[in-house]
């Protein structure tokens, strides 16, 4: 066991015996940051809502982008940049070994073309251009980290299931779903977390096997509760007549009650199912795996949001990817690190958005390419030369083994999603020597039209308003396949911006981080998501599982 101190925060974190295995396999030495870092310098080079209107450099058509028009490299639409009418290649650089590795790259970001967003529109996808990391579906908007959906709205990290709005994190053969969070095979379903298998439920946590069940908490296999107390079928359904879910004030009421009710009640320290020598939570058919949010990982650490990984470390939100460390996105890729976006690549290191390829070092937007460093192609030989070269010149200057410097992150700090795991300041970014793009003024408009309290009173026309959001008065707007199902689900019109709901459910959603607390029923020390000073009864799985019925 090797103990190292962070070399940015300077907090203590450690290296064991599997660590030390994991990284000798890659041939890589060990972090320098602690996790917590490391995170942080990942997904600062990862935008998921932030979008905007500009041209394709190439063809000229208007299209949504995640990239702003004042990046310093062309955008292409998804046609061009697939198609055949550009070479990356073109934009090749020789390696200078006079000059740090880290410059040369950005030299080369500057220049070679990058997609406008991350999504299959057009190809395997229908209408759901204003998607971001997104794949097989139909009719969706403003859904990032989805694959496999249709019909839905406003929604992160979702996969098979139709009709889910404002959802986080809901997965696996979902349906008619809002406002809910870490949930599998819900039906007919609002404001739920941490619940499986359920239907017609409302306001549940932590809920097995329930239908018609309402402001709930760890029930299993039961029907017609209210605030956990049993009703006959007749008068469940007299009693739900007073929560009507259609008003926005009523909502907004039964809200405050809920959760103030499951106050009282104890939580599982942690949500880990069919699961073998884990840490972490949200963990689904895991084995020796650190994480979160994730399905089917096998010797996996520090990895968040994925499905089916095996031996990869430090991976945000990827599926199939095997032996993968400090990456974004590495879908499908093997013996890769350093990278964002590239898929179904092998033996790639410091890569951007490529794909299909096989032995690249600092390459930027290549397809079905081989033995290239910084876009120039090799053959096999001078390829295995140049990179070592490149890897001991990159151990002199220090930037071996680091993901690449939030400073050099094409995007804004706040334009990530580092900003809603690490917030900064402004003031503190830049101090930090990072990018910030500051609000657009004609984003906070005067809103033009009062929301009626209940969706019954709500006209067509609320989808040609401009409305206010009401945390941070940025406007949004209603489209109207939402407004077909707020009216379908008897729900108000929302009063808060998509972004701000989001960051509500991030508020609500436990931080992907461990504690060390002691159970509050027997004492015994336990691992949790809930840090000390959090209100909240935290019981052991043996404890915890005495206490729901």
């Amino acid at each position: 066991m090797t103990n190292k101190n962070c070399k940015t925060c300077a907090q203590s974190f450690e290296i064991t015996p599997e660590d030390e295995d994991f990284y000798k396999k890659l041939g890589i030495p060990y972090p320098t940051n602690c996790p917590d870092c490391r995170k942080q310098r990942m997904i600062s080079w990862r935008n998921e809502r932030k979008y905007y209107q500009r041209k394709c450099d190439l063809c000229n058509k208007q299209v949504i982008s995640i990239h702003s028009q004042d990046k310093p490299y062309p955008i292409y639409c998804n046609s061009c940049w697939w198609g055949d009418k550009w070479d990356p290649t073109e934009f090749a650089q020789e390696i200078d070994f006079t000059k740090p590795f880290f410059p040369q790259f950005i030299e080369l970001q500057s220049k070679v073309p990058q997609l406008a967003i991350i999504n299959d529109n057009g190809v395997q996808s229908e209408n759901c251009e204003y998607c971001q990391d997104f794949a097989f579906g139909k009719d969706c908007y403003l859904v990032t980290g989805g694959w496999r959906i249709r019909d839905s709205y406003y929604s992160n990290n979702i996969n098979h299931g139709q009709n889910l709005v404002d959802c986080s994190s809901v997965n696996i053969h979902c349906e008619l779903v809002y406002e809910s969070i870490s949930c599998q095979r819900l039906y007919n379903c609002k404001f739920m977390q941490n619940s499986v298998n359920c239907h017609d439920c409302a306001f549940g946590f932590d809920l097995k096997g329930c239908g018609d069940c309402t402001c709930c908490i760890g029930l299993r296999q039961k029907e017609f509760h209210i605030f956990n107390k049993p009703y006959s079928k007749e008068d469940y359904f007299e009693k739900l007549k007073e929560f009507d879910t259609g008003s926005y004030e009523n909502l907004e009421k039964t809200k405050k009650e809920f959760y103030k009710f499951i106050e009282k009640h104890p939580r599982k320290n942690l949500n880990q199912v069919r699961c073998q020598d884990c840490e972490g939570n949200d963990l689904f058919n895991c084995k020796n795996t650190l994480g979160f949010d994730t399905f089917n990982a096998e010797h996996c650490k520090f990895f968040e949001k994925g499905d089916h990984p095996l031996y990869c470390y430090d991976i945000y939100q990827s599926g199939n990817s095997q032996w993968c460390c400090e990456s974004i996105t590495p879908d499908d890729s093997y013996m890769t690190y350093y990278t964002a976006w590239c898929w179904k690549d092998k033996n790639v290191a410091y890569s951007d958005n490529c794909h299909s390829s096989e032995n690249l070092f600092g390459c930027i937007s290549l397809r079905h390419k081989r033995h290239c460093i910084l876009n120039k192609q090799y053959s096999p030989e001078e390829y295995q030369v140049l990179r070592k070269r490149l890897v001991e010149h990159m151990t002199q200057t220090g930037e071996w083994g680091e993901f690449f410097p939030m400073s050099m992150s094409p995007f804004a700090y706040n334009e990530t999603i580092a900003q809603d795991y690490f917030p900064l300041t402004k003031e503190k970014a830049e101090t930090l020597g990072l990018k910030w793009k500051d609000e657009d003024k004609k984003e906070y408009l005067k809103q033009t039209h009062t929301i009626p309290d209940h969706i019954t009173e709500t006209p067509d026309s609320i989808t040609k308003e401009t409305l206010s959001c009401t945390e941070c008065s940025k406007n949004y707007r209603i489209i109207p396949e939402e407004l077909k199902f707020y009216r379908t689900q008897n729900l108000p019109i929302p009063h808060a911006c998509p972004d701000c709901r989001n960051a509500k459910r991030i508020e609500l959603k436990a931080p992907s981080k461990l504690f060390d607390r002691t159970c509050d029923n027997c004492k015994t020390p336990i691992q949790t998501i809930y840090s000390p000073d959090k209100p909240e009864k935290i019981y052991c799985e043996k404890c915890y599982t005495k206490e729901v019925c």
